[in-house]
């Protein structure tokens, strides 16, 4: 053992080592490159940056070379560069690149083609930005409507389909030159609670873990994902007491051991109040690392770096923290970049985008677009749009649709039945699209207010159609004489893709002749 123990620790150093386990938000100072806090983090060997927000891609891309040029003026690996691309770059940097499908959508078409097309393509924008590792693909198996916060970011299918589409994620990400991260497990589909603002705990036996959540991330394993992500969950009836992200068991024995997975796994974000609202920051690193996280994702300020570190030397030095698993945690990091280099060192292909020309927003263009919406009814050709609604989603349909040339009013006040009923008896010959963003959990109160407004909709002498966003099924909610599209657009953090939109109006503009 002691010869273990000096082969496994030797290299680095002891608080480099740690660092190389820890995630941390990034800086931006005034002229917009890293901050002192965050050079410092990278000069220390911190192990990832998480994504900056709200920039353009050129300007992200800037910052992202001078993080890589900090690491290597100290000598030593780059830190990871981490986002939520889930509908692409924009996810985390705003309006900028191409907005994808969210994974309903894509569940929506049934097809693993697309679900591997659009990885490839989010790959290949977040690599010329200088992204290395996604948090995506989501491959929760959602069981429940009362769901806070997955909403549009799972498939929202069962657990063969979700391993399908999940798997053909990881390849395309893989194929893009990006790292991929399978999240939340073991499975974070049964919760009613969001573990941002709560701890959720989770009626789950044996059965439906081996069953309906397991198998997505088997499948991912199969695939070659190199990381994937614990969420913070609880699982009394399985002997979890603690959130599954400071579990050795669910780490080491489910992940690692019953899986056999080899790759980085991450912890979930531990400033979410199911973890921050019991323990400090550092205390969380120490939980996570010692609990078999190779990354403890702790999404605090890169200045805090050095108080988690002292944290976790005095885990090591008390025996909480086994210096030998940290060791073990900086191979496997070593060799996660080793995968990367030999990803991105394949021959051929297309030429990467330019960070320029993904500065503005990008119109995703794909034969399965029409598909990533839920449709019933007939949708009736119509010279004119009224959209109506007082939403983020209403408002980008209306800008869509006047970019299409598409002749359309917008009412900018809440979509209700009254407000329908006023405007059906002037329509003429526009139709009527009322536009409503019900929270992801839909209240018994949103769905009779949509049962209204599609009930006064169908009233109406001229056409009309209902646009939802989310997860239901349309053909639960159509009526005779109004058609519905329910679109995955908006996700639980009020964040739009631009694909759902141009999806809907797919179907809207076919319908109202494309006018131009």
């Amino acid at each position: 053992m002691p010869e273990l123990l000096e082969a496994e620790t030797s290299g680095p150093s002891l608080r480099r080592r740690i660092a190389g386990c820890i995630l941390v938000m990034p800086g931006v100072g005034p002229d917009g490159l890293p901050d002192a806090d965050t050079r410092a983090a990278v000069r220390a060997g911190v192990g990832a940056l998480h994504s900056v927000v709200d920039m353009p891609a050129s300007d992200a891309a800037r910052y992202h070379a001078a993080i890589r040029a900090e690491a290597e003026g100290a000598g030593i690996p780059s830190p990871l560069i981490t986002g939520n691309l889930e509908s692409g770059i924009g996810y985390s940097l705003g309006r900028t690149g191409t907005d994808l499908p969210y994974p309903r959508g894509i569940a929506l078409a049934d097809d693993p083609g697309l679900a591997y097309r659009t990885a490839l393509l989010a790959a290949r924008e977040a690599r010329a930005v200088g992204y290395d590792w996604t948090f995506s693909p989501t491959v929760d198996v959602r069981t429940t409507d009362d769901d806070p916060i997955l909403g549009v970011r799972a498939f929202g299918l069962g657990a063969e389909p979700t391993a399908d589409l999940g798997a053909a994620q990881v390849r395309g990400f893989r194929d893009g030159g990006m790292i991929a991260c399978a999240k939340h497990f073991p499975g974070h589909g049964d919760s009613a609670v969001d573990s941002h603002l709560g701890l959720p705990v989770i009626d789950r036996d044996r059965a439906s873990l081996e069953d309906v959540h397991l198998p997505p991330f088997a499948a991912a394993i199969a695939a070659g994902v190199q990381t994937i992500m614990v969420g913070h969950v609880v699982l009394p009836a399985l002997g979890i007491e603690e959130p599954a992200s400071l579990s050795t068991v669910v780490n080491r024995e489910w992940l690692r051991n019953r899986l056999g997975f080899t790759g980085v796994i991450i912890s979930d974000s531990l400033r979410m109040a199911a973890i921050s609202a019991r323990w400090t920051p550092a205390e969380a690193a120490v939980l996570a690392l010692a609990a078999g996280a190779d990354v403890a994702n702790s999404k605090c300020e890169a200045g805090r770096l050095p108080e988690l570190v002292d944290a976790v030397v005095e885990a090591v030095a008390d025996g909480r923290v086994s210096e030998v698993e940290l060791a073990r945690s900086a191979e496997r990091m070593a060799s996660l970049r080793d995968d990367l280099a030999h990803d991105r060192a394949h021959p051929g292909g297309a030429p990467l985008p330019t960070p320029g020309s993904l500065d503005g927003p990008m119109t995703w263009h794909d034969p399965a677009r029409p598909r990533t919406v839920d449709v019933a009814g007939r949708i009736e050709r119509a010279g004119e749009l009224l959209l109506i609604g007082d939403s983020p989603l209403a408002a980008r349909l209306a800008a869509a649709a006047g970019a299409r040339g598409v002749v359309v009013r917008h009412d900018e006040r809440e979509a209700s039945a009254e407000r329908v009923a006023e405007f059906a008896s002037t329509s003429g010959a526009r139709m009527l699209v009322p536009v409503l963003v019900p929270g992801t959990s839909v209240s018994a109160a949103e769905r009779g207010r949509i049962s209204a407004v599609i009930a006064a909709a169908a009233a109406a002498p001229s056409a009309a159609t209902v646009i939802v966003n989310g997860m239901m099924a349309a053909s639960g909610l159509a009526a005779p004489g109004a058609a519905v599209i329910v679109a995955p657009a908006v996700d639980a953090f009020g964040i739009c893709s631009e694909a759902a939109v141009e999806a809907a109006l797919d179907h809207l503009t076919a319908a109202a002749g494309a006018l131009r």
